[in-house]
């Protein structure tokens, strides 16, 4: 610095005026230092770096490239990455001067009428594209300040494959100047065990990789380190441009002495099995299957359509049987039946037939299964060669006979006697998983979550796969237990949505009519709620140009239907405008979604006993829980055919902050830690506390945790003698977007952009309420204009906000049916 100072000191000197009053451009123009070395055009990329972590073969891919913008004016900076085809895009940030404007996934028809606009205007801001065999290409450029930084970060995960042998990941260098710091590392984490791993780039010499590369491995993982400098990037001594460009290739290969490899995270499995001429081994399956009334609708669609799937795989040295339980227990048949082509014909129109019916008799229905097996195997009904499974499929906790979970665990425990695996299916969010896992795994099986929005025949297909499982070793299992949060911590959930979207848009590729919508829209429901830019949805980041906010949106190109040739797909720039209302739940209790994109929303109620509580949000990723309770009146109505209730109580929990907030009409109490704090509504006061500020202002309460995560509620008052109603809230949702793709509940699942179609409006049974259809997540619906209120402003007014009403408990708009979002307790 001293250096560019002297030619204005002598200079000032010399005309006798000080330093400070000298002229600035003079001083900047014969001051000026030299630039950095690689500015191109006045942009230095001064850091590139692409960090993977692959865990048992699934990897996780982060590009990050930053820049400073040295010109006097502002200039566009560029991003461009290739990518490989089977990967899915799951996020793209961009951070300027210290701003993070993040990216959100949308679907791609909903960002199709951003796209026309912004094609009016000429405005086109990046593309993905197919830019060969392999891979595709990302592309987004940015204004920069003059003087300002940029840091893009693109994150991209694949599922690497096995050639020639071994796993191979293929990464496209070509940073197209010198970067000061360049780095590729990778950290590999394989169970199994790593025998073999190597890298090789196609840009450079093996003298000068060897000199910029490092590797290692030893047991379960592995590490990969590329830092090229300066002088290693030149394409020769004295040149200023950089010889990286071309491919950079890690290479890597598993144990392969043990036939099964098993991890488990967060209810999700994954069974690695690579066996090597080992003969198929016969299987007697027992399929005991919950068939309560809670398993109606689509839960019984996903059984059904899991076991018509599952008796096209087996094989004719087979044996199964059915077992149905609702309050009792009913078989197919009396004992095993080998699966001949007659007996499966039979099995299909037995499966095709079963009906959902009242309790829950977990304890016989297993005990039953169980004997089963025994009985087979005792009376040599079977071959003495195959391996015998238990697989349960249920949705709820046992509530006729024996219903103690411990006590149902010890008689299985004790009738299995070590002798086979029990594998237990659990469906949707309201059961007792716990219980499910640990019976599974004191008797050598597994346990695994259905989601109601996942394709259940895609998930249980092949279950050849487990014929293996019951030889793994118990203490080896409770290892890779321990291991699960190696790396990234759910990455076998990422990994099943990954397989199942693709499997899904493989099928769609040779279905017709409504078979291919229903796939389409699986596919699409999985791309948005895991943040997945898929051929059917748009990546949307938000970010300044011009003084004004923009949209960058990002596409993955499209496959043709019938092989015909790739289309490339635009990211472009238009107007962003933000959602002016929110999510919220008031009254009655009354749900409103609003629906920006539409300009419209959707509202239905909750129709539920005083004392109950629903799940309203629930988000895995960052901890984050909301719960309401719900009151009722006072006493009955004496003019109304219809109760009322609302909600009483809300929970607020974050698990990884460790807070909690109890909201009631008297009094909101916060709890950090054992640390409790209680407040009244007449208080004004704001607490802010390790990341969380809740404010209490005229009977409104603002919790914000952190940015990005803002909820609203509201008191509502009544007279004090009123003989009916109590006091109650309302909760209105009003930021929400860095709540994870796995954000879940009553309000939850709508965080996630969806579609609704409404058609055919006619009068309905109220002359001022017009009816109409609407097809909304598969299903075709009635439903009635109508409106709520919405009282963030107005406590005692409040707005009024139109919408479609959707009856019965919502059931068609929200995932499952409304009992699933019961909840035992506030927290």
């Amino acid at each position: 610095m001293a250096s560019a100072r002297w030619p204005c000191l002598i200079l000032a000197l010399l005309s006798g005026v000080a330093v400070s009053g000298f002229p600035r451009r003079l001083c900047r123009l014969l001051g000026k230092r030299s630039l950095p070395e690689g500015v191109v055009d006045g942009i230095e990329v001064y850091g590139t770096k692409v960090h993977c972590k692959v865990t048992s073969r699934f990897a996780h891919n982060v590009v990050t490239t930053r820049a400073v913008n040295h010109a006097d004016t502002a200039k566009e900076v560029s991003f461009n990455v290739e990518l490989p085809k089977t990967a899915f895009i799951t996020n793209f940030t961009l951070t300027i001067d210290g701003v993070t404007y993040p990216g959100n996934v949308k679907e791609k028809e909903v960002a199709k009428k951003q796209y026309e606009k912004a094609v009016s205007q000429g405005k086109t801001a990046g593309l993905v594209k197919a830019s060969g065999r392999k891979l595709e290409k990302f592309t987004v450029s940015v204004n920069v300040a003059a003087g300002s930084k940029v840091t893009f970060e693109l994150t991209y995960e694949e599922l690497l494959k096995r050639h020639k042998g071994k796993y191979e990941m293929y990464l496209k260098v070509q940073p197209k100047q010198l970067v000061k710091h360049f780095e590729i590392t990778a950290d590999i984490f394989e169970p199994q065990g790593i025998s073999t791993l190597d890298a090789e780039a196609s840009f450079i010499t093996n003298d000068l990789l060897s000199s910029a590369l490092t590797k290692s491995f030893s047991g379960k993982k592995g590490h990969v380190s590329f830092k090229p400098s300066l002088d290693q990037q030149r394409s020769c001594p004295t040149c200023t441009d950089s010889l990286l460009k071309g491919d950079f290739i890690i290479t890597y290969d598993v144990n392969r002495e043990s036939p099964a490899n098993v991890q488990i995270v967060n209810g999700y499995f994954v069974h690695f099995f690579a066996p090597q001429g080992l003969p198929v081994v016969p299987k007697n399956v027992v399929f005991v299957i919950d068939v309560s009334g809670s398993m109606h609708g689509r839960k019984m669609e996903q059984t059904k359509d899991a076991l018509l799937k599952i008796l096209e795989d087996v094989k004719e040295d087979d044996y199964l049987n059915f077992i149905l339980f609702s309050g009792g227990v009913t078989t197919w048949k009396d004992t095993l039946v080998q699966a001949t082509p007659e007996n499966i014909q039979e099995a299909r129109k037995f499966v095709m037939n079963i009906r959902d019916q009242g309790m829950t008799n977990i304890n016989d229905a297993l005990l039953k299964g169980i004997s089963m097996l025994n009985k087979a195997r005792e009376e040599y009904r079977v071959l003495e060669r195959s391996t015998s499974i238990v697989i349960m499929l249920t949705d709820g906790d046992a509530n006729v006979g024996e219903s103690r979970p411990e006590k149902i665990q010890e008689n299985v425990r004790n009738a299995i006697g070590g002798k086979f695996p029990l594998y237990n299916l659990g469906f949707g969010n309201n059961l007792n998983y716990n219980f499910l896992e640990r019976m599974a795994l004191e008797n050598h099986g597994l346990a695994r979550r259905i989601y109601e929005d996942s394709d259940a025949n895609v998930q249980l297909q092949a279950i050849n796969d487990l014929t293996f499982t019951e030889e793994l070793d118990m203490k080896e299992m409770e290892k890779a237990l321990k291991e699960r949060d190696y790396i990234f911590g759910n990455y076998i959930e990422r990994l099943w949505a990954y397989l199942t979207i693709e499997q899904l848009l493989e099928k769609c590729k040779n279905a017709h009519g409504e078979e291919k919508e229903n796939l389409t829209a699986q596919a699409l429901d999985l791309s948005l709620k895991y943040h997945f830019v898929t051929p059917l949805t748009s990546m949307v980041v938000t970010k300044p140009e011009d003084n004004e906010n923009k949209t960058a949106i990002a596409d993955k190109p499209g496959e043709g239907g019938h092989g015909g040739p790739v289309i490339p797909s635009m990211a472009y720039l238009t107007n962003y405008q933000p959602p002016q209302t929110p999510y919220y739940v008031d009254g009655d209790p009354h749900f409103i979604i609003q629906v920006p994109e539409k300009d419209d929303a959707i509202c239905f109620n909750i129709d539920e006993d005083p004392g109950t509580v629903l799940r309203l949000i629930q988000d895995p990723v960052t901890g984050l829980t909301v719960n309401g309770q719900i009151i009722g009146e006072k006493r009955s109505s004496l003019d109304s055919q219809t109760r009322k209730t609302y909600f009483g109580k809300l929970g607020i929990a974050n698990a990884q902050m460790d807070f909690q907030i109890e909201v009631t009409p008297e009094r909101i109490t916060l709890w950090h830690g054992a640390a409790q704090s209680t407040f009244s509504w007449l208080d004004t006061v704001t607490v802010t506390q390790d990341g969380l500020s809740v404010t209490i202002d005229k009977k409104n309460m603002v919790v914000s945790f952190g940015d990005g995560l803002t909820f609203v509620v509201v008191l509502h008052q009544v007279w004090k003698k009123q003989p009916i109603h109590h006091d109650f809230l309302g909760f209105y949702v009003v930021d929400s977007h860095r709540m994870s793709a796995q954000t879940h509940g009553l309000l939850g699942q709508f965080f996630h952009p969806f579609d609704f179609k409404v058609s055919d409006v006619h009068p309905g049974s109220d002359p001022t309420k017009p009816d109409a259809t609407m097809v909304v997540k598969n299903h075709r619906l009635t439903v009635t204009r109508g409106s709520q209120k919405d009282y963030r402003k107005d406590v005692s007014v409040g707005t009024k906000v139109a919408c479609w009403f959707v009856h019965n408990n919502g059931q068609g708009l929200i995932d499952g049916v409304h009992s699933d979002y019961i909840v035992p307790s506030l927290f």
